[in-house]
């Protein structure tokens, strides 16, 4: 059985290793920067042809649409969409502001520097609806010094970029509208297997002796930490790419469901890393407590193997119900071994609380929701 096992292993690593460069090919093909870029140009060139066909005064200033355009752009359609409200929002206030400074007189450094400041101060106070930075600021600044009194210029301005706003949001939203669901898929695939490597890795440690200040302790956590960071936040632009992208029609997918798992492998990642702190600390011992005993060592190396191998499998099927039992008879060995090394002087010791640990990860596992893969 352990030789069908790890032959369906190497199978399963090879798959991966095909999944990979497949992806690699792809992204090679048609890179989000790319894509990003060409759209940005699409959108740049369609919102200067529509401005130029836009009748009255505001078809003296066409150069506002394309900088619309490209202010409003995202990778995403819920992202474009946020920007471009955002860019005319602030630019709106930016308008009323520069309009409100006029009534004292020509633009001088009294008017400047009033724009400026309030247009600073509203933006970070009305940042999610006018965006950030110094848009307010620079579009009151625009419509001070240049359009001055001139209300033509102030409307010129305004219904240009709202064009091109328009066509940067259509542009987003027709051309090849991104999915973002294989980056999460493979990001919280990466989180379980880093995970799975770690524990093993554990039993690395424990047979060889790392020392306390060996710097592999701290790689591991900035490991595991980086990598339930990166799951998240993938996930969460997944699921931002599906907003009003035409193409999640045809690539349904249970996001509430990746968010379980993702769940589930914070709490795998949480537990993970409290054995990585209390097998550094218990492996020497410190002034406070006693070292791991020998006599646990072997029992606890088997359970960091096994709890491993189930990580790595994510599911248990009915081929697989063997790995499982061997890691729960693991875990029963450590915790008799664990029992009858402690004391009335230490009755709970490292190597009793990695047990719970692992335990608490078995629990999560299993029954193991498999991620699924995206198209």
């Amino acid at each position: 059985m352990a030789k069908n096992r790890i032959t369906r292993g190497r199978g399963v690593l090879a798959a991966r290793l095909d999944d990979g460069l497949k992806d690699r090919l792809g992204s090679a093909v048609v890179s989000p920067q790319l894509l990003l870029a060409a759209k940005a140009a699409v959108a740049a060139a369609l919102a200067w042809t529509v401005a130029l066909a836009i009748p009255g005064e505001a078809s003296r200033y066409p150069y506002y649409a394309p900088l619309g355009a490209l202010l409003a752009i995202y990778p995403t359609v819920a992202g474009t969409l946020k920007s471009g409200l955002q860019t005319v929002t602030g630019l709106t206030i930016g308008i009323i502001l520069a309009y409100v400074a006029v009534w004292a007189g020509e633009p001088n450094w009294g008017t400047i520097a009033f724009v400026v400041g309030v247009g600073v101060l509203l933006a970070g106070a009305l940042r999610r609806t006018a965006g950030g930075g110094s848009g307010i600021a620079s579009a009151g600044l625009f419509v001070l010094v240049i359009g001055n009194e001139n209300l033509g210029y102030s409307l010129g301005y305004l219904v240009q970029t709202v064009v091109g706003v328009g066509v940067g949001l259509a542009v987003s939203a027709l051309i090849l509208p991104p999915l973002h669901l294989n980056d999460a898929v493979g990001q919280m695939s990466l989180l379980r297997r880093t995970a799975a490597r770690q524990l093993q890795e554990m039993g690395e440690a424990l047979e060889e002796g790392w020392a306390a200040d060996d710097p592999r302790w701290s790689e591991r956590r900035d490991d595991l930490t980086a990598s339930a960071r990166n799951a998240r936040d993938a996930l969460q632009y997944a699921d931002e790419s599906r907003k009003g992208n035409v193409r999640r029609r045809f690539h349904p997918r249970d996001v509430r469901r990746d968010y379980r798992h993702v769940e589930v492998l914070e709490v795998v990642a949480a537990h993970t890393l409290n054995i990585t702190n209390l097998l550094q600390d218990g492996l020497h011992g410190t002034s406070r407590e006693h070292p791991i005993p020998a006599s646990v060592r072997p029992p606890l190396q088997r359970a960091f193997t096994a709890v491993g191998d189930v990580l790595d499998l994510w599911t248990v099927e009915e081929d697989d119900a063997a790995t499982l039992r061997a890691a729960q008879d693991s875990l029963h060995a450590l915790a008799s071994a664990a029992y009858e090394s402690s004391s009335r002087d230490v009755p709970f010791g490292a190597a009793a609380a990695i047990a719970m640990s692992l335990h608490r990860i078995l629990q999560a596992v299993t029954p193991g929701l498999r991620i699924e893969g995206a198209e």
